[in-house]
Parts: structure tokens; C-alpha cells; sequence
């Protein structure tokens, strides 16, 4: 279960810095890019929370069980 998040967590943020990376470089500035940067920006930002529960939360939840 915990290898499975952090395959969902890194997919994400890989998602979202490639996106990021097309929108600045493909795309000029309009209305479409801005939502894509966001919607981009998003996907990191949940990746890099999935990780940290995938690192911190389960571990923590473990210990405590025992």
C-alpha cells in the first residue's frame, strides 16, 4: 500500500513539472495557460503532500499501532 502511494505521489509531481514546462515554453500567455498553470501547479502540490503522508503519516500510524 505504501509503495503504491508513492508511485501515485511521484507520478503526480512528474505530471506537473513536465506540464509546467510546456505550458512556460509551449504556450504563450493567455487565459489557457494561466488555468494550465494552476491546474499543473495543483498536481505538484498534491504530489508532494501525497509523499509526505506516504513518508510521514504511515510511518507515524505504524509506530503507534505496535
Amino acid at each position: 500500500m505504501k509503495e503504491a502511494i508513492k508511485i501515485i505521489g511521484f507520478s503526480l509531481l512528474i505530471i506537473g513539472t513536465v506540464g509546467l514546462l510546456v505550458t512556460e515554453f509551449a504556450l504563450e500567455s493567455g487565459c489557457t495557460a494561466s488555468l494550465l498553470t494552476k491546474v499543473f501547479a495543483s498536481f505538484n502540490g498534491v504530489g508532494l503532500a501525497t509523499l509526505a503522508y506516504a513518508h510521514w503519516g504511515i510511518r507515524s500510524r505504524q509506530l503507534g499501532n505496535g
